[in-house]
């Protein structure tokens, strides 16, 4: 499991949620280091949806996780060297007096502290959850996500929804006691909603398009660079609207809004293949070469400059786990078609600092 989370979620627990029972350390270290199976996914997921204060919970805990240093980072220090450093200092303070020896003991006092980080981000949350365990209040639930290029980002919201969020996209969660809950997204994510009847589950897009849903699974892509927004619903029912029209949609139904025109299209698509990039897949199949290249753009965030006279060409192609450059040149080795990188350029075989690429046929 791959977890990501920016921001941070401002949330005090009140003596209710407090007195209910939280969930083990071990699991949430599981899910967050990516040692957990289904089972313990599921078992993580009805917790934080029995309890609003084990969400916070969740949250705080991933906060400190995120800000705790790597294994990498702590096993590249040299404690030994560290500690020889160190014992010559003290040796030698000893002998030169005490202006000397104060200098030594800032030294070390400094070095204790790199070493001592983890254990000082843990000290300073548990601080700050036994003092808030002892006030009352109950701030807006809020949470903001970002999927950097090429990349995918599978975590839960506050509320327990699980989503997942591909490359390129960013989503704000926020919701003010007993609101509704409201998503602003920019991008593309797939959202297992979390029940609650009493608080519609609401997203809003770069569109203007909005959906609202209550417990159901869906996918929206409405990136901010294009005037197009597609939903797709897997199960359940959801409502769109532009403040101008509404529609509902049936499992197995998308939906394509266009911008420009403030008009809705409704289809029976491939629900498959338009949710297959949650496993790492990018599927096209009788797909036009320019929608092709839109989508790698908007996932990899570079822009493609594609010979007009390939606009209509049909690609039908599966991509498992590909980088962009594996991308690009399986597509090389696999058709008359070749690129050219114009802004940014190719160290040994890799896509660097890339803005556009030309696509030429040879």
């Amino acid at each position: 499991m791959f977890l990501l989370y920016t921001g941070q979620c401002n949330c005090i627990p009140s003596m209710k949620d407090i007195e209910e029972k939280d969930i083990e350390d071990d699991l949430i270290i599981r899910c967050l280091s990516g040692n957990a199976d289904n089972r313990d996914m599921d078992e993580l997921r009805e917790a934080i949806a029995a309890s609003p204060g084990t969400a916070r919970r969740f949250f705080e805990l991933k906060n400190v996780w995120d800000a705790t240093p790597s294994p990498d980072d702590v096993n590249s220090i040299d404690t030994l060297e560290s500690l020889s450093r160190t014992l010559d200092r003290i040796y030698a303070s000893s002998r030169s007096g005490d202006r000397l020896r104060r200098k030594t003991m800032n030294i070390i006092m400094k070095t204790a502290a790199v070493l001592a980080l983890p254990l000082l981000v843990l000290s300073i949350f548990l601080y700050y959850a036994g003092r808030d365990a002892g006030m009352n209040a109950g701030p807006a639930l809020c949470q903001e996500i970002k999927a950097m290029p090429g990349s995918m980002v599978h975590t839960f919201l506050p509320d327990s929804t699980e989503i997942w969020l591909n490359g390129g996209s960013r989503l704000t969660y926020r919701q003010e006691h007993d609101s509704p809950r409201l998503v602003d997204i920019s991008g593309e994510a797939f959202f297992s909603v979390a029940k609650d009847p009493k608080h519609p589950f609401r997203v809003h897009t770069p569109s203007g398009l909005d959906v609202e849903a209550l417990g159901t699974e869906f996918n929206i892509c409405s990136y901010s660079t294009d005037t197009l927004t597609t939903v797709t619903l897997t199960e359940g029912s959801v409502r769109v609207n532009d403040s101008s029209a509404e529609s509902s949609l049936s499992p197995g139904q998308s939906i394509v809004y266009n911008a420009n025109k403030k008009k809705m299209s409704l289809y029976l698509g491939n629900t498959d293949k338009m949710i297959s990039w949650r496993d790492g897949d990018l599927v096209f199949s009788n797909e036009m070469l320019k929608n092709v290249y839109k989508r790698l753009g908007q996932i990899f965030n570079v822009s493609f400059e594609v010979d007009s006279r390939l606009d209509n060409a049909i690609l039908y192609a599966t991509f498992e786990d590909a980088s962009l450059d594996q991308i690009l040149s399986l597509i090389r080795r696999s058709t008359p078609l070749d690129y050219e990188v114009v802004d940014g350029y190719e160290e040994n075989g890799r896509i660097t600092g890339t803005k556009r690429i030309k696509v030429t046929s040879r």
